[in-house]
C-alpha cells in the first residue's frame, strides 16, 4: 500500500508540473524574415538568402515561429513581440520597413514600433546596406543614431578588407576573409552599448578591432542586439547561411533559448526514483 501510494504521488506531481508553465522554462526565439523591399541586393536573390536562412533554422531547438511575410504584417508581429528581453528577431535586407519606422530623418521622434521592440530588448539582422538606412535614403544615417541612441555612430568606408576571427572561424564556417562596404565602427560606441562576438574584423582579432562585419553589438543595459552580416553592395555573399550559423551556433545559447526546459527532465526524474527504490 505503502508502494502504492508513493507512486501514486510522484504520477500526480509529475502531472501537474507537465500542466503548469514554469518561470525557468526555455524560451523560444520566434523570427520574422522581411524581404519585401531590399537595397543592394535584388529582391530574388533576397529571397534566395531568406529561404536558404529560414530552411536552415526552422524547426531547430531553441527556434519558435519563422515568418516570412510582406510589409503589411510586421507592424502588428513586432508588437506582439515586443516583450522584455524577448530575444526576438527581425532579419532585413538592406531596407527598415516604413511600416514600423516611419520617422525619416531629421527632426526624429522617439517611440516608433520599431524602437519599442529594440529597446525591450530584442535583435534586429541586417545584409546588403547601411543599418537602418531605409530604401531611396529615407532615414540616411539619423536612422542607426536614433535607433541606438548614439549621434555620432556612422558606417561609411567601402571595400574595407574583413579577416575572419578566432570565433568566426569556430561558428561561423560559411564564411571567408572578403571586402565590406558598411562595417560597424566599433570606436564610435558609446553607452551601453559594447561589442558582444565578432565573426570578422580588420584585424582579424576582436581586441582592439575598430571595424567589424559579421560582428554582433548589444546593450547591455536592455540586452538589445544588433546583427551585422554582409553589408556589401551587390556581391555574392552567402548570407543566409551565415545568418544561420550566428542564430544557430552563438545567439541561441546566448540568449538561453538552449536551456532544458524542467519538463523534458520528468523521465529522467521518474527513472531516477525508480532506480533509487
Amino acid at each position: 500500500m505503502r508502494l502504492f501510494i508513493t507512486v501514486a504521488c510522484v504520477l500526480c506531481a509529475a502531472a501537474i508540473m507537465l500542466c503548469a508553465p514554469t518561470a525557468d522554462a526555455a524560451k523560444k526565439i520566434d523570427v520574422f524574415v522581411y524581404t519585401e523591399t531590399v537595397q543592394w541586393i535584388g529582391q530574388a536573390q533576397a529571397q534566395d538568402a531568406a529561404d536558404i536562412l529560414i530552411k536552415e533554422i526552422e524547426g531547430k531547438q531553441g527556434i519558435g515561429e519563422v515568418v516570412n511575410d510582406p510589409a503589411k504584417a510586421i507592424e502588428a508581429w513586432t508588437k506582439k513581440h515586443t516583450v522584455d528581453k524577448g530575444n526576438h528577431i527581425i532579419v532585413m535586407f538592406g531596407d527598415f520597413p516604413k511600416e514600423i519606422y516611419p520617422n525619416g530623418k531629421g527632426d526624429i521622434k522617439k517611440g516608433s514600433v520599431a524602437e519599442e521592440f529594440l529597446d525591450a530588448g530584442n535583435t534586429y539582422s541586417n545584409s546588403a546596406d547601411y543599418f537602418f538606412w531605409g530604401q531611396g535614403g529615407r532615414n540616411e544615417k539619423e536612422g542607426l543614431q536614433n535607433m541606438m541612441d548614439i549621434p555620432a555612430i556612422v558606417q561609411w568606408d567601402d571595400d574595407t578588407p574583413m579577416k575572419v576571427t578566432k570565433e568566426g572561424k569556430a561558428l561561423t564556417p560559411s564564411l571567408d576573409d572578403y571586402n565590406t562596404d558598411r562595417p560597424f565602427h566599433l570606436n564610435e560606441l558609446e553607452g551601453d552599448w559594447e561589442l558582444e562576438v565578432a565573426f570578422a574584423t580588420e584585424t582579424g582579432k576582436g581586441d582592439n578591432a575598430t571595424r567589424c562585419d559579421p560582428c554582433i553589438v548589444r546593450n547591455t543595459k536592455t540586452d538589445a542586439r544588433l546583427i551585422q552580416v554582409y553589408q556589401t553592395n551587390n556581391q555574392a555573399d552567402p548570407k543566409g547561411e551565415v545568418i544561420a550559423e550566428i542564430i544557430l551556433n552563438y545567439y541561441l545559447e546566448v540568449t538561453g533559448a538552449l536551456e532544458v526546459d524542467p519538463q523534458d527532465k520528468l523521465p529522467t526524474r521518474w527513472a531516477d526514483i525508480k532506480t533509487r527504490r
